[in-house]
């Protein structure tokens, strides 16, 4: 399908349609009771993931030879777009060059912006918004840039001084304020604020334009960059849902250890599997874990593939997990005990891994999906062979889509990124 020659709305149509075929054959693999056909199922899985996988791109390349994609405001001088990336013909537009000896370019980088994570972005890789300001002329140009989202953010501030016909692009990220995102309960539509001053006194552009904004409990899989139609990768920022300090947790520690043959959990200092077994058989007996689905949604104008995602604590409390509330909520116990976790993405399922010791790079996976159905035995036999069969397709392909796995002490030591709560 994907050397065919389709239009962007058949391109569309044909990924809707396979994500429907995909969505049913994921349910029988990630919700089966029975293991014995699980294999075949997971073959004819992975070949329809890998038909959606390549119309996606097909349909990313379509998005991005559509110039109007992702921007907000272009110049209208004709000589002013050879620099900063192109016009188009009924694109809006500043004052430019011939009025205040500027052009602006700015092209919204986040079709949907992941309320919950979006403090720990880097503004350099996941930008809200880049604006290319130009000088047009003979002298240099002081310009402030200023970008917001209203009611929800503080002021995202640049101010640069422009060489002639020289372009600059400033990337920003405007900070939320913590009380008005707190009880962001549902998909928000917001306004995005782009101000572009010349310091000498004249206003370049003052434009608005609407935003998604995410609930605070959608966990960030991806966010679509309008610019490129493509998905920029946000999966390591799960990590922040990992909250092994959080005292709900701390005191499940307790249970967990009455589980254990010894009766203590001493982290890398003992055996790891009989402290997983233990995590697992508290989690089934003691919290009464229940597997609810709950497959991952795209929201409204497919601008992010995220997923409601319950905090390791409210797990606990509802004693019901979908497969990436209780690889988090595991992932919280282990390392809360000292162990190194993973959390470990495949598409559209999450499962949890831990490394069996010490920084030795070897590790188990086990389907958290499984907790309240099968043993601990039969759950980890279940995630070590999904990860093999995907392992073996991340490394046929190379595409990281296959298989993705972020260590919690990566996360914690190389992204900086810290528990939610």
């Amino acid at each position: 399908m994907s050397k065919q020659k389709l239009s962007l709305d058949e391109l569309r149509a044909a990924e809707y349609d396979l994500r429907l075929e995909v969505s049913s054959l994921e349910r029988l693999v990630y919700e089966m009771d029975e293991l014995t056909d699980e294999d075949d199922l997971l073959e004819r899985l992975v070949m329809k993931q890998q038909t959606l996988y390549e119309v996606e791109q097909d349909r990313a390349a379509a998005e991005k030879r559509n110039r109007r994609s992702g921007l907000i405001v272009n110049a209208k001088s004709e000589s002013a777009s050879e620099e900063v990336g192109g016009t188009d013909n009924g694109s809006p537009g500043t004052r430019g060059a011939d009025t205040t000896g500027l052009v602006v370019k700015v092209n919204l980088r986040m079709a949907q912006v992941p309320t919950a994570t979006c403090h720990l972005f880097d503004q350099i890789e996941h930008p809200l918004v880049i604006s290319q300001v130009r000088a047009v002329g003979s002298r240099k140009r002081r310009v402030r840039v200023i970008s917001f989202i209203e009611g929800y953010t503080a002021r995202a501030v640049d101010t640069v001084e422009l060489k002639p016909n020289k372009a600059q692009a400033l990337y920003q990220l405007p900070t939320f304020f913590p009380e008005r995102i707190r009880d962001l309960n549902e998909l928000t539509r917001a306004t995005l604020n782009i101000l572009v001053e010349d310091l000498d006194g004249k206003v370049e552009l003052h434009a608005t334009e609407p935003v998604w904004l995410l609930a605070r409990n959608s966990a960030p899989l991806a966010v679509k960059d309008p610019t490129s139609g493509q998905w920029n990768d946000l999966t390591r920022y799960l990590g922040a849902f990992v909250t092994p300090n959080e005292p709900s947790i701390m005191r499940f520690q307790r249970q967990i250890a009455r589980h254990h043959p010894e009766g203590r959990l001493v982290g890398y200092q003992g055996p790891v599997a009989s402290q997983a077994k233990a995590i697992f058989q508290a989690l089934k007996q003691d919290a009464d874990i229940t597997y609810v689905n709950s497959v991952v949604d795209f929201n409204p104008e497919e601008g992010s593939k995220t997923q409601r995602v319950r905090l390791p604590r409210q797990s606990l409390d509802e004693g019901q997990a979908n497969c990436i509330d209780g690889s988090l909520l595991f992932a919280s116990l282990l390392e809360g005990i000292s162990l190194n976790p993973a959390i470990v993405i495949v598409p559209k399922h999450v499962m949890v891994g831990w490394e069996t010791k010490s920084k030795s790079g070897e590790w188990n996976y086990l389907e958290t999906t499984m907790i309240n159905t099968h043993s601990f035995e039969k759950a980890l036999d279940s995630g070590q062979r999904k990860a093999k069969v995907y392992q073996g397709q991340l490394e046929a392909t190379g595409n990281l889509q296959w298989f993705r796995q972020w260590s919690l002490r990566e996360l914690r030591t190389k992204y900086g990124i810290t528990p939610l709560e």
